[in-house]
């Protein structure tokens, strides 16, 4: 397989067959903490936020002409995910020489974490701005260039390209969410309600699912993040779609670990792939 790293940053996976208009990019399952990563919460509580295996789950892009792009950091340094302005001021140590834009960060769940899932306070001081930039400039902007990048080369050679945000979500709704205690479907697909990628391409995705005895919800509860919403432009050929799949579908969530149905997940994440 062909491959790229920057270290601690990202991993891009390159097509081992002739390319295709084909972009995964899976930002939230990083498992790299840095150095000076802190918190004063159990490491189990912090890693619930990390979409556990959903670069595994994906990784036959390559093998159909994707390419596939990896953060290697979780998001609980940075979340490149979320808009670098949805920054709860509280968390900052002295003013921020922009003015914030805070949507996430209101529960905690912004561009940095304030708060885990279930709403335990993460961090045991303040951020500096300088500690911010630096994860800014170090994290979340070469991915999004690396991503940019990606997307505009696809686009440039084949005049469009489809793109598939990876991640995964909890069996019911956390404290922090606005479906908090509701129980979700095995699938959520999202485009913004139709300004990322179009009702057709969210439909033939869908029904791969569903033939596969899945069941699916459209923008609900997650509608798309920051990474969709950036770079969805579906009337200029640039298809932006978010995947979401239920973690008890392939993993125990308490220890962390795959389980026997992994492999059912991702036998139907590759027919995606394939398709498309």
């Amino acid at each position: 397989m062909n491959m790229h790293i920057q270290r601690g940053v990202f991993q891009r996976f390159d097509p081992t067959v002739p390319s295709v208009p084909l972009v995964v990019d899976v930002s939230r399952s990083g498992r790299e903490y840095p150095e000076a990563s802190r918190s004063m919460i159990p490491f189990t509580t912090l890693h619930d936020n990390v979409s556990m295996y959903v670069d595994q789950i994906w990784s036959a892009t390559p093998d159909v002409g994707g390419t596939m792009l990896y953060a290697s950091f979780p998001n609980f340094w940075i979340d490149v995910n979320r808009h670098e302005l949805d920054i709860d001021a509280d968390l900052i140590e002295g003013q921020w020489p922009n003015t914030l834009q805070p949507t996430r960060s209101r529960t905690g769940l912004g561009l940095l974490k304030s708060k885990s899932r279930h709403g335990e306070a993460v961090h045991e001081r303040k951020l500096t701005i300088d500690e911010v930039m630096e994860r800014l400039d170090g994290y979340y902007h070469p991915y999004h260039a690396e991503l940019k990048a990606l997307l505009a080369r696809h686009h440039t050679q084949f005049g469009k390209v489809y793109h598939l945000s990876g991640h995964c979500m909890s069996e019911t709704g956390a404290a922090t969410h606005a479906d908090a205690g509701k129980p979700r479907a095995d699938f959520c697909l999202g485009n913004r309600n139709g300004e990322t990628c179009s009702a057709e391409l969210m439909e033939f995705v869908g029904k791969i699912i569903t033939d596969d005895g899945y069941s699916c919800t459209f923008n609900e509860p997650y509608q798309g993040g920051e990474i969709v919403r950036r770079y969805g432009a579906p009337t200029r050929g640039i298809e932006s779609l978010q995947i979401e799949i239920n973690k008890p579908e392939f993993m125990d969530v308490t220890t962390f670990k795959e389980t026997s149905r992994f492999l059912a997940i991702q036998a139907t994440a590759t027919p995606i792939l394939r398709a498309l």
